[in-house]
């Protein structure tokens, strides 16, 4: 029998997240390319391996998943692997901004939310105003299903975790920290409420 019948891909996720001990193998790390190759095993769990432990070259294989008919299913573990764990954010930024900018999910379910967690790296020492405005916009819309994603994102970007009375964003019928937000945004961006407000829906 295989070696390869031996692993545990769940196992060697745990430890690819740090959850648990040790290290991973380049033999561990194949075994996790082959499950998405085959796209039979624990997509999401080799998603992570091959996000984590990987290199560029891997690329191509992860980016499969935000077009195979696996792509509503693991489209933004997919992205995310991409973006923040291969570090592959400035080759992707037309597609993360084209997600964020849509009216809707585009391509995949989840992918305007997805699209928008990632802001932080989108963003880190590059500008882009319609970005930043739209997750104003956003935020400020208590209706938008994206707003617990924007605020995530306007947080995390504007480095305000220690400054917030709900810094996790868990009350959802008003926001102690929206005011401070806010402000902290329009200093960042460089913008003004009228800016923002704009876009905001009647």
């Amino acid at each position: 029998m295989s070696r390869s019948k031996h692993m545990d891909i769940n196992s060697i996720r745990d430890r690819a997240q740090s959850v648990e001990d040790g290290p991973v193998s380049k033999q561990e790390v194949e075994f996790a390319r082959q499950i998405l190759r085959s796209s039979e095993g624990d997509i999401g769990a080799a998603l992570f391996v091959v996000g984590l432990c990987g290199d560029n070259r891997d690329a191509t294989l992860i980016e499969t998943y935000l077009r195979s008919g696996h792509k509503d299913v693991h489209g933004e573990l997919a992205l995310k692997s991409l973006c923040r764990y291969l570090g592959l954010i400035d080759c992707y930024r037309p597609v993360v901004r084209k997600y964020i900018l849509a009216g809707g999910d585009i391509d995949f379910a989840g992918s305007k939310a997805a699209a928008i967690h990632l802001a932080p790296e989108y963003l880190l020492n590059f500008r882009d105003k319609e970005v930043e405005r739209t997750l104003l916009v956003i935020f400020c819309d208590f209706q938008n299903r994206n707003r617990s994603a924007a605020r995530h994102a306007l947080v995390k970007t504007l480095e305000l975790h220690g400054e917030l009375k709900d810094p996790i964003g868990l009350r959802t019928d008003t926001d102690p920290d929206a005011s401070l937000i806010i402000a902290a945004a329009c200093r960042s961006f460089g913008l003004e409420r009228l800016d923002f407000m704009a876009g905001f829906p009647n």
